[in-house]
């Protein structure tokens, strides 16, 4: 299991790559990716609900808030440069759920890549 200092290097590690990838890939007119402390604010410039992606420090997880569902996520792996992020109740992994999300409600082919 990761200890506390390897799963906030993983975790600010995958909020800058959704930030990154979205800044990257998406016109910010569609969607904007707003980061703060921990989170990831997905604001749809008022289309819809805007989606949260947020580091749950004290129960190690990421949590994603979108379209009236949630997900916690917890780091498989040790390595924090190659952690993946798994939903335990449901084995969804949090990039495919985060592209699948995208492609569904918004139309949107994003590649996080690896």
């Amino acid at each position: 299991m990761i200890d506390q200092t390897g799963y906030e290097k993983a975790a600010q590690a995958t909020l800058d790559r959704i930030q990154r990838t979205l800044d990257d890939e998406v016109d910010p007119d569609v969607v904007e990716a707003i980061p703060s402390s921990g989170v990831v604010r997905l604001d749809w410039q008022g289309s819809r609900r805007d989606w949260v992606v947020n580091s749950q420090s004290a129960a190690r997880q990421i949590w994603l808030a979108a379209e009236q569902r949630a997900w916690h996520f917890a780091p498989e792996g040790e390595d924090p440069a190659s952690v993946r992020w798994v939903c335990a109740k449901s084995g969804d992994e949090l990039f495919a759920t985060i592209t699948g999300l995208l492609r569904e409600h918004a139309q949107l082919e994003v590649d996080f890549g690896s």
